[in-house]
């Protein structure tokens, strides 16, 4: 039993096995319920999956930010919890960022260009994840695709250069049905 993709399809979150189905292997990879650490989002979107960390780790602090103001997610139509920070800054700008400190778990749900997935792992993974943390890189699906493409290599061949370098990563792949 998943009870993260169980809340995931409660408010519809795409993270969920209603469409990409990571929520079984974030449980397996994410600290256990009782978590009171940091979590950031990078990419807000509809605000969905705040909900359901909110809900996932009741005494976690947990932070989304976009590039868009999505502050009106705090309403009572959208009904993400005002205990979720919603914050309008640039995952891949050190001035926007440093002064959030440190996280326990970063999850990178932003704009799903090759630049922007590295810029934002470069600087949050190596100054702003403790040590023990989880840093997850989603959509990689979108280094096999032309208009993601913005930098010299794609992301997966960028987090390859650093496996061989010694870094430890978990993969996980899903073919959509």
């Amino acid at each position: 039993m998943c009870l993260l993709n169980d809340i995931g399809l409660k408010y519809n979150a795409d993270k969920s096995s209603r469409f990409h189905n990571y929520l079984e292997f974030y449980q397996e990879q994410l600290p256990d319920r009782d978590f009171s650490g940091r979590l950031l989002e990078i990419g807000v979107m509809d605000g969905l999956s705040m909900k359901m960390w909110r809900e996932y780790y009741p005494n976690a602090e947990i932070i989304g930010i976009d590039i868009k103001d999505m502050s009106m997610f705090h309403n009572t139509d959208w009904q993400v919890p005002e205990s979720v920070k919603l914050l309008t800054l640039d995952g891949t700008k050190k001035a926007d960022m440093q002064p959030l400190g440190m996280f326990d778990v970063i999850i990178d749900d932003g704009s799903h260009y090759w630049k922007d997935q590295q810029k934002s792992f470069e600087l949050l993974y190596y100054s702003q994840l403790n040590k023990g943390g989880v840093y997850i890189l989603e959509d990689l699906w979108t280094s096999h695709i032309k208009f993601y493409a913005n930098a010299k290599v794609s992301t997966i061949d960028y987090l390859k250069a650093l496996e061989k370098k010694g870094m430890q990563m978990t993969y996980f792949k899903y073919k959509h049905t």
